[in-house]
């Protein structure tokens, strides 16, 4: 009677499955745009916000796991949009302006993106890799 109370017990307290973080590389980088208004990028601790960021970029940080969607995953943010933000003057200071913002785990990309917008985001969750003609020198 006593086993079959503690190993019924036992089945019904589990220990939750403890899992590693993941480490992710966040990189960004321009020919042609040397700072970046803002950076955004999310860590185990939570979500960061640097200003003022000079080109090129790059930090390697723990994610709770890289991959997924919600506030555990992997996410990056570039801003170098100009304080005077019109969608005509935007378009016609950025064209061809490309920033490449990019998501690595070890030697796998989750995700890279390059525009020439005033902003640019990945994230892990989201594979994407960028095959931009048009911007030569921001390809790897």
């Amino acid at each position: 009677m006593t086993v079959s109370v503690v190993v019924g017990i036992t089945g019904l307290v589990q220990t939750p499955v403890a899992r590693a973080e993941d480490t992710v590389t966040y990189d960004i980088f321009s020919d042609s745009v040397d700072a970046l208004a803002g950076v955004e990028y999310r860590d185990t601790s939570g979500k960061h916000l640097l200003e003022d960021v000079p080109l090129p970029w790059t930090l390697t940080v723990p994610v709770v796991n890289a991959k997924s969607p919600t506030a555990d995953g992997a996410e990056l943010r570039a801003d170098w949009r100009p304080n005077f933000r019109t969608a005509a003057t935007v378009g016609r200071v950025l064209q061809g302006h490309f920033v490449t913002v990019r998501i690595s785990e070890g030697a796998n990309v989750l995700c890279e993106s390059i525009l020439d917008v005033g902003n640019a985001t990945c994230y892990g969750s989201v594979p994407h890799t960028s095959e931009n003609e048009s911007s030569p020198g921001n390809l790897p």
